[in-house]
């Protein structure tokens, strides 16, 4: 109670101070707001037609008394047309003198385009007043006062100043007392505080004893031991959640590879398998007579049996790529050779198709790599080169030096270009840009998934980009140590 009431004593000591020192000030302000309002209320009916004439006569006068102002318009020929005293010669003699240059004002108070408000001072008169002289939007001259002794208006505006210094009493009242209110509470703050913020789980903030130490301190420091230990058990909870979280995704792809890989063997190998029982119960039936056509029937049987030996072979070696169990072994060896050999193994199928072939930039070329696997790599691309040939009927293969150490082997066959939605899709298992095509020739769809598989386990580039009349496959692989190569070739 001593303090609150020390408080108020405090309150009431400002607004005695404030009052001494700005009512005079604050009184000035009042009454040049009151000559603005009145100003601009004028003018409003000066625009709206309603200020002159015996019939705005009685509105006007009110306005004027509202204010406790007395006041007289003129016209630009010193005719009155509205006063508020019954003899309008002394307002406008007072108009007059305050209008006479060399009859300079007590105070300058306010300067506007519109109008000028200052204190002024009249012969025969011992009061000072507020004057406000100006121009209507009509052009006629308008001349307000208001006396500063005015003692109805000074007990107004004394009394309107204390009110607002008693408000601003109150408001300092309240603020010191929340003030002394917060400086004794302040630990407990501090704790609502930290248990707010931990409950939006921001544990990284920490109470603070104080230089005293008390049992809110000691409320504190458990609060945060246990700030600490919820962060531990979230951690641990967000850390199973991501494991379990993980192997249910992991789980899932499993599944789906596992379902999408059983479809596609299964597709691949319906067509071979239905065509060797078909031609195989001809066979027993009897139904060809003679030798050849049962040749004819035995060579379809023992190509649909390669096509699917060669299915199984490429499953199996894609299957130990992926999963890790292909054991490089990396040695020195001519890739030259290895090109011309696997041409020379496909020479009946581009006689057959009249495929013209060129060895561009031919020279011996010694790379470091694992021999197994760059056949798989060469023997893909080139068959694939002999699958899609079309227009021209060229297959090129070429050497490029790309960068010190590296050379990339580019496979190109003329024909139609990959479509931009299938061109990231090629090396995806058993994806078949043209499906029609692929069977055609005993396409399995995992030729070029072997090579993504390889290259990756060599961890060399490989890609394929269209050309202008066809399409061409690559991939770098690195040269032997003093390696003589000549890019001139």
């Amino acid at each position: 109670m001593g303090l609150i009431a020390a408080i108020i004593l405090a309150s009431l000591t400002v607004i005695s101070v404030l009052s001494s020192c700005f009512l005079g000030d604050y009184y000035i302000f009042e009454k040049r707001s009151d000559l603005k309002n009145l100003y601009n209320k004028i003018s409003t009916r000066c625009d709206e037609g309603k200020l002159y004439g015996d019939s705005n006569m009685s509105e006007t006068a009110s306005l004027f008394d509202f204010y406790s102002v007395s006041g007289i318009i003129t016209s630009s020929s010193g005719e009155a047309l509205v006063s508020t005293n019954f003899d309008s010669k002394l307002l406008v003699g007072q108009l007059n003198y305050s209008r006479l240059s060399n009859k300079e004002p007590i105070k300058l108070i306010t300067k506007t385009d519109d109008y000028t408000i200052f204190t002024q001072k009249y012969p025969g008169s011992e009061d000072v007043y507020m004057v406000l002289l100006g121009l209507l939007p009509d052009g006629n001259t308008i001349f307000m006062k208001s006396s500063v002794a005015s003692l109805e208006k000074n007990a107004a505006v004394t009394n309107s100043f204390f009110m607002y210094m008693a408000l601003i009493a109150i408001v300092l009242s309240i603020g010191m007392s929340h003030f002394a209110i917060s400086w004794f509470s302040k630990p407990l703050f501090k704790i609502i505080d930290i248990t707010k913020r931990i409950s939006d789980f921001d544990f990284e903030v920490k109470y603070k004893p104080q230089a005293i130490y008390n049992e809110m301190d000691d409320l504190g420091e458990h609060v945060n031991e246990m700030a600490t230990t919820l962060k531990r058990a979230i951690e641990q909870l967000q850390q199973a959640n991501e494991s379990l979280k993980h192997d249910l995704e992991l789980k899932e792809e499993t599944e789906n590879m596992r379902r999408e890989f059983v479809s596609n063997v299964s597709h691949e190998l319906k067509t071979p398998i239905a065509l060797i029982q078909g031609y195989a119960e001809g066979l027993q039936e009897g139904i060809m007579d003679d030798e050849n056509s049962r040749q004819i029937y035995l060579d379809i049987i023992i190509d649909e049996a390669n096509k699917m030996n060669r299915l199984v072979r490429e499953m199996l070696i894609l299957n130990q790529l992926e999963v890790g169990q292909m054991n490089m072994d990396l040695v020195d060896f001519n890739v030259t050779e290895m090109i011309d050999s696997v041409v020379d193994s496909n020479k009946i199928n581009f006689e057959a198709q009249g495929i013209t072939y060129s060895f561009i930039n031919k020279q011996d070329c010694i790379v470091h790599a694992d021999e197994f696997l760059v056949e798989q790599v060469i023997t893909n691309f080139i068959s694939n080169a002999i699958h899609y040939v079309l227009n021209e009927n060229i297959i090129n293969v070429r050497y490029d030096f790309v960068k010190k150490g590296k050379v990339r082997i580019s496979v190109f066959n003329s024909g139609n270009n990959i479509a931009k939605k299938d061109i990231k899709r090629i090396w995806e298992k058993f994806y078949k840009a043209d499906k029609a095509r692929s069977r055609e020739y005993g396409g399995s769809g995992i030729g070029l998934s072997v090579v993504k598989a390889t290259m990756d386990l060599l961890h060399e580039k490989f890609g394929v980009e269209n050309q202008e009349n066809g399409v061409e496959f690559w991939f770098e692989l690195s040269l032997a140590k003093d390696t003589k190569i000549n890019k001139n070739s």
